[in-house]
């Protein structure tokens, strides 16, 4: 997902007519305590104002409890766990470590950040042992969950914007089940954009937990299942097809949708960029040695550039690059991490939606600039295209059905 730094909420109702007095038709196989991977570390430290209740665990079963007001260290020992505090060694050899707090309305503070729930430490099973670092993972209500994840990702809003912040409760609520449901093989979510950036306790916006606290246990679903959620910054005009951008098969819901100028207020709207030649070189020679596709000669001079656009929607679906060595394709939403961007070294691309310029020099390629508009794959719902909806007037219901055609609302808790 695509975090955005914008500007409050207001409280309005939400027209969600299928809520009403209505039993949950929709019932997804998750538990409301999830895990948040926060990271993996030679050793952690977690602390709290308050006193902290230490699980241990070896082989799967707990094994051992201890209470203790000070910072637990955890780190690696032998083949399993090890906990301390300023008093010494409290266990070795665990499985588990699992750290609550003792008492309501008590945070954990872990990697300068705090954090609601309880924090889990356990060991990254690789193939080489040497390797294992500690994996520290939240365990905390998906509601509480939310509350850190709608600052990250559709930032502070304004009253006039509220229902805006409620479809993105909506929507966040339904690509972490979904996740969580039926795709997660290790059941946990990812704290970083790979999911949806979670930024803990410490983030926390008064207005935006209302958000969430207004549209408890409310999903999208289609079908009777929860819906891959997917949304992004800045559409740049219309969304688009899910197999137009990553392939695959057609979604019912997610088959694109025009936005017109509803984001177009966004500072970040329209971008320019320009590589020279070398920058070519450096990005594109990264990215396709990463694919195992450069030739033993290597990747050779660049002497081809041709970029092929999808009509229908706007944007970049094949950029075919000839070198001295051989020829190489990447395709539609890959191109953004093909041309990373020299402005701003290690980013990639905002979108592929854009014009190029292929500037030559006695026939040979000297300089690619591009122009375009929008932030991010342009598959689901259009942030900003929200808040801009939502300006005018419309509920969180009517926007969600403009980006996820057919979907239904439905509470399930």
């Amino acid at each position: 997902m695509i975090a955005i730094l914008l500007i409050g909420l207001g409280f309005f109702g939400c027209e969600l007519q299928a809520f009403s007095g209505k039993k949950p038709s929709v019932r997804p196989e998750f538990d409301r305590e999830i895990r948040v991977h926060l990271g993996a570390y030679d050793t952690a430290a977690v602390n709290s104002s308050g006193e902290i209740i230490v699980e241990c665990y070896r082989e799967g079963r707990r094994a051992e409890i201890f209470y203790t007001s000070s910072v637990i260290g955890v780190f690696r020992y032998r083949k399993g766990l090890a906990v301390r505090d300023q008093n010494g060694t409290l266990a070795m050899g665990l499985s588990l470590a699992i750290f609550r707090p003792r008492f309501p309305n008590v945070f954990l503070d872990f990697g300068g950040k705090r954090y609601r729930g309880g924090i889990e430490c356990d060991l990254d099973y690789g193939e080489a042992s040497v390797d294992k670092k500690v994996r520290v993972f939240n365990l905390i209500d998906v509601e509480l969950y939310l509350r850190g994840v709608l600052p990250g990702e559709i930032g502070d809003r304004t009253p006039d914007e509220f229902e805006a912040a409620k479809a993105q409760a909506i929507a966040s609520r339904t690509y972490a089940i979904w996740r969580l449901s039926t795709q997660a093989t290790d059941r946990h979510l990812k704290s970083s954009i790979e999911d949806q950036l979670y930024l803990g306790a410490t983030a926390e916006i008064p207005l935006l937990n209302e958000a969430v606290e207004q549209t408890s246990g409310m999903i999208m679903t289609y079908d009777k299942k929860p819906i891959a959620a997917y949304y992004h910054a800045i559409c740049g005009g219309s969304t688009s097809p899910i197999q137009k951008i990553w392939g695959g098969k057609r979604i019912p819901y997610l088959i694109g949708a025009l936005d017109g100028d509803y984001c177009q207020w966004a500072r970040v709207f329209f971008w320019n960029e320009k590589y020279k030649v070398k920058d070519l070189q450096e990005s594109l020679s990264k990215y396709f040695g990463a694919k195992g596709q450069i030739p033993k000669k290597g990747f050779g001079r660049i002497v081809l550039l041709k970029f092929e656009k999808d009509p229908s929607l706007g944007r970049m679906a094949r950029l075919e690059v000839r070198t001295t060595t051989g020829e190489f394709v990447v395709e539609s939403d890959q191109i953004r991490w093909a041309l990373s961007r020299p402005s701003v070294p290690g980013a990639k691309l905002p979108s592929t939606r854009f014009n190029e310029r292929v500037i030559k020099s006695k026939g040979q390629i000297e300089a690619l600039e591009l122009s375009g508009a929008g932030n991010g794959h342009g598959v689901g719902m259009c942030q900003c295209g929200a808040i801009g909806r939502a300006r005018a007037g419309a509920s969180c219901d009517e926007i969600l059905q403009h980006y996820y055609e057919g979907i239904q609302i439905d509470k399930i808790y």
